[in-house]
């Protein structure tokens, strides 16, 4: 019985859909490298509410070598802003990045994005669907921004939109844990003049006058020491990041072929009661191990990369064979068990567990009355083999394991069992009829030979 729960639970449709804890797997962390300034610069949007408790959106742009930051107020978050703030204040500052990183959001998926970065020689990078770790640093930064925010005087914080700009350059101005310099720094190769400078007369005056030449070879020398110095400290911040969350990583590799399920993501509102995984049933048709990202396929041919936190290895489910092919034992002793896969969107489990309670029902009812036939055989006299045939009657073992015949084959075992048999018919005919009416069968009423 125990085990009968446990392989119940285990294929339940329910349980799985709605217990099975999200993520149940956890990739390991990979780092994204970068070596010079602008060439990946990552997008993402940021929304909070002003005084009049109305959405304001915020396009952040941050460079991922150097982590320079810029937040953008935005009318919405449509393409065309999106297109305007980079144009603006982006291509026409600092030039064309290599390449641009951000989610699947419409706003940059859209074919005028798409156009004025083919027309300005950027490649396009996103990151997989509900996943914003691969775009990590301008998610934090994001963190950081609300932050600040939060901290202003409450006489600034009802006028937010007007202090960001402000406040980005406080955090550009201001020594990052991950490189060691400043991001303004990096991106310019001079420290920013900043009030508290003036205010304690800390400003440096070099009275070397020099051309335009060696200020550019000082520069370049600088910078490009800066950056090496920079680069070594990212690494070494990646690896200790990438090390401490590896500690937690769980699940396996998937191979092609593999059934999964895919996390419950695109349900809207507070989803407290909504299950964790979606369920309609992917395979695995392509996988990048750099990345740990998939390529699954559904049965309608449609093709969706998504990351390995994001799915739910299935395979362990049997898979049920076509109509007619399943033997007459399997489909009474274990048909409960072996589950569809494509079934878990149509499967009523009422059914399933009514089909499961009556198959332990009947054998419960078949073990009492195979006792009470051998009671009352037991007082006629009968003998040991006849009695072994009744068992495979009632219970519907294989008679090879029961009767004492050397022939295999079922008809001709049958046969043996019951042309040798000394037992009066009342006993089988008792036998059909409470098979046949379990309820309306009275012992009384039988008529005796």
């Amino acid at each position: 019985m125990d085990s009968d729960v446990r392989d119940y639970v285990k294929c339940c449709r329910r349980c799985i859909l709605a217990k099975t804890p999200d993520p149940s797997a956890r990739a390991p962390l990979e780092s994204v490298r970068s070596s010079a300034p602008m060439q990946l610069v990552c997008l993402d949007f940021w929304s909070a509410e002003d005084s009049r408790q109305r959405s304001v959106d915020v396009l952040v742009v941050t460079d991922h070598f150097t982590k320079l930051a810029h937040a953008f107020p935005c009318t919405n978050q449509t393409a065309k802003q999106v297109a305007r703030k980079l144009w603006d204040h982006i291509f026409c500052v600092y030039g064309f990045p290599e390449r641009i990183h951000s989610d699947q959001g419409a706003n940059f998926e859209s074919e005028l994005i798409a156009e004025l970065l083919k027309l300005s020689g950027v490649s396009k990078s996103h990151t997989t669907p509900y996943h914003p770790m691969g775009n990590g640093g301008t998610e934090r930064f994001n963190r950081t921004l609300g932050n600040m925010l939060r901290s202003l005087p409450l006489r600034e914080k009802h006028q937010w939109p007007q202090q960001i700009q402000t406040l980005t350059f406080a955090y550009n101005a201001t020594v990052h844990e991950t490189t060691g310099y400043a991001p303004f720094q990096l991106m310019f190769g001079r420290i920013p003049k900043l009030p508290v400078d003036v205010m304690f007369k800390q400003v440096l005056h070099d009275p070397v006058v020099v051309d335009h030449s060696s200020y550019v070879r000082t520069l370049l020398s600088h910078l490009h020491e800066a950056a090496g110095v920079a680069q070594k400290h990212a690494v070494k911040e990646q690896d200790k990041q990438a090390q401490g969350y590896n500690k937690k990583t769980k699940g396996t590799h998937l191979n092609l072929g593999d059934r999964v399920l895919v996390a419950n993501k695109g349900e809207r509102g507070k989803r407290k009661l909504a299950d964790k995984w979606d369920p309609t049933v992917y395979t695995v048709v392509d996988r990048n191990p750099r990345t740990h990202t998939y390529k699954l396929e559904d049965s309608k041919g449609s093709i969706r990369t998504v990351h390995r936190n994001l799915m739910l290895d299935i395979s362990f489910l049997p898979v049920v064979a076509a109509v007619g092919e399943l033997s007459s034992t399997e489909s009474e002793v274990g048909s409960y068990t072996a589950d569809s896969l494509g079934s878990l969107e149509e499967e009523d489990s009422d059914e399933r567990t009514s089909a499961w309670i009556t198959g332990h029902l009947g054998d419960v009812r078949s073990q009492d009355l195979l006792s009470e036939i051998v009671s009352e055989s037991d007082q006629r006299g009968q003998g040991a083999s006849e009695m072994v045939c009744i068992k495979h009657i009632v219970t519907k073992t294989p008679p090879e394991k029961h009767c004492s015949g050397g022939d295999n084959d079922l008809d001709s075992l049958a046969v043996g069992c019951d042309s040798g048999s000394s037992l009066p018919p009342d006993v089988f005919t008792r036998d059909r009829d409470r098979q046949l009416h379990p309820i309306d069968t009275n012992d009384d009423t039988e008529t005796q030979p």
